[in-house]
């Protein structure tokens, strides 16, 4: 196990905006140097104690050389931080099939591939990888069934780790609800004159709940303090109901009903 004291470097990926900056700037706030993974780091102005990286995670060819290079520059992190991510909003025989490959890229194959690629080096001496996940993994989001797909394979991934895991590291499958950022702002969806009247009703409702959700600093924070408390496993956050209620609520609940709340919630018919 490793605490927050005792490191030193992190890398983030997703860190030029949203969970992935507000993650930044908090492991700053505590005298970690932060290196950020991003395809435009341009994005944002340098600031001491971050450091600006540029890949593509929807090409996971890169991520090889890209250890190689970062060990040889900078060492081995003492975190990482597996956040990048965005959701495609289409109905699944609409879904551009090169939409799909980059989904799977960005959400699932790369953040394997880096801890495949840092994990070994992150175990000599103790460490912590965080995979974000999503609430989608138990309650699955309409019309995004990639997003779903991927999140629920990189929470049973780091599950995997944790039960194969005779290591230094604490593995951390962070389950993240709805957050208040510009996510769905950058979104690729389904041209709005081709939706049927259900995705227009599901569409609304998640920006409700995203206008209605914490802010990025707050989920940084509880992020951060999993990490000052040695915590591993399964974490959830976001708002109360999301991150205490929710999981509990699926224990009990049956896959039939569940499927019948969300279509009711989401206006689906």
């Amino acid at each position: 196990m490793a605490d927050l004291m005792k490191i030193s470097k992190a890398l983030v990926t997703g860190g030029t905006s949203g969970i992935g900056l507000a993650i930044s700037k908090e492991l700053i706030a505590k005298g970690v140097t932060v290196y950020s993974i991003s395809r435009n780091p341009e994005k944002i102005e340098p600031r001491e104690g971050l450091i600006l990286l540029k890949m593509d995670l929807s090409n996971p060819d890169q991520i090889l050389e890209f250890t190689e290079s970062f060990v040889e520059k900078y060492g081995t992190p003492d975190l990482l931080v597996n956040n990048a991510g965005y959701g495609g909003f289409f109905e699944l025989f609409k879904f551009p099939s090169e939409e799909i490959e980059m989904q799977v890229n960005v959400l699932f194959i790369s953040p394997v591939m880096l801890c495949k690629s840092f994990a070994p080096l992150i175990n000599k001496n103790g460490g912590v990888i965080v995979n974000i996940s999503s609430l989608a993994t138990l309650y699955p989001l309409p019309y995004m069934p990639i997003y779903n797909a991927s999140k629920s394979a990189l929470s049973a991934f780091t599950q995997s780790m944790m039960l194969e895991s005779k290591s230094n590291i604490c593995w951390i499958d962070y389950r993240l609800g709805d957050v208040n950022t510009k996510f769905n702002d950058s979104a690729p969806k389904q041209v709005l004159e081709n939706q049927n009247e259900s995705m227009k009703n599901v569409w609304v409702q998640i920006e409700k709940q995203l206008k209605e959700s914490p802010y990025p600093a707050n989920i940084a924070r509880e992020i951060v303090e999993s990490i000052e408390n040695n915590k591993s496993g399964i974490i959830y956050g976001g708002g109360f109901f999301q991150s205490r209620i929710a999981p509990l609520l699926r224990i009990f609940l049956p896959n039939k009903i569940l499927i019948w709340v969300l279509k009711i919630r989401y206006g689906i018919r």
